[in-house]
């Protein structure tokens, strides 16, 4: 992919997880409540939302607002919150690790 493009494959993968969101109405994460499902996802999602933000200039919550609130319901938790490393050294991680200028 070439900065400022990225594949339909991605905005699929991303409306899978919008759907999957969708599935439950008593809360806003995988399976309603926050689960060992959430854990699992969190480090990915993270990770390529700030570098497809940061170098595609996608945000892969735009249009996708259960996913967006996953994220910021996310983030209000102190337990994950705590372990996150800074996103300017995942990004910069993520580049060398991908190859990306």
């Amino acid at each position: 992919m070439s900065k400022g493009d990225v594949s339909d494959e991605v905005g699929a993968a991303y409306d899978k997880l919008e759907h999957a969101l969708s599935k439950f109405d008593d809360g806003p994460f995988f399976l309603g409540q926050f689960s060992l499902v959430d854990i699992a996802y969190a480090p990915f999602i993270e990770r390529f939302h700030m570098l497809f933000l940061d170098v595609y200039k996608y945000d892969i919550t735009k249009g996708r607002p259960k996913l967006e609130k996953w994220i910021e319901e996310l983030n209000k938790i102190d337990a994950y919150t705590s372990t996150r490393r800074d996103p300017q050294e995942i990004i910069s991680h993520s580049k060398k690790r991908f190859g990306i200028e």
